[in-house]
């Protein structure tokens, strides 16, 4: 099992090979790097699932106890602490949507002209930028949403079947990897 220093001797290594990318910027290397960054976040999750100390959570859940304000604390940051940390620390949102427009207004550009060889590959070029910055915003609404559908599913009384549906959640994500 994880602990903080494990964290901390893995932060290092990341921040090494990070370095390496800069140094020699190969596909190789940043896949290594891709590859070391999802050890670190799997590393980081089970450290702080095992401070969270979930388990006193789940049998209230199944029983259908009422929960006291740390404990609906303690379920929001197991069920979307890492979607409201993401959307507190993001900054590019805004710039992706200015990049999206700006690539869209290009597209458009070309509607009018003749799609020539060089029009066409340079149509290809733009999708292409397009497809890579949509999933940034799409991951950025996503977490959003599932904040939002978490603090109104929380802001009154939890019926039993309420209960029964977050019982599972935290099970699942205390058995998942990528919770």
């Amino acid at each position: 099992m994880a602990d903080a220093l494990t964290v901390n001797q893995t932060i290092q290594k990341t921040l090494a090979l990070a370095s390496r990318c800069t140094q020699a910027e190969t596909s190789d290397n940043y896949g290594l790097l891709g590859d070391q960054v999802e050890e670190l976040e799997a590393q980081a999750r089970e450290v702080f699932q095992s401070t969270m100390g979930f388990g006193s959570l789940l049998p209230k859940l199944k029983s259908g106890k009422p929960l006291s304000p740390t404990d609906l604390k303690t379920l929001e940051l197991l069920i979307v602490g890492d979607a409201e940390s993401f959307l507190k620390y993001e900054t590019e949102f805004d710039h992706w949507k200015t990049e999206i427009k700006r690539l869209v207004g290009e597209i458009s550009q070309l509607q009018s002209s003749d799609l020539d060889v060089d029009g066409l590959m340079h149509l290809r070029a733009l999708c292409a930028e397009v497809r890579r910055v949509l999933p940034a915003i799409v991951y950025y609404l996503n977490q959003k949403e599932r904040t939002s559908k978490f603090q109104a599913a929380t802001q009154g009384p939890i019926d039993a079947d309420g209960y029964r549906v977050l019982a599972e959640i935290v099970e699942q994500m205390l058995l998942s990897e990528k919770a």
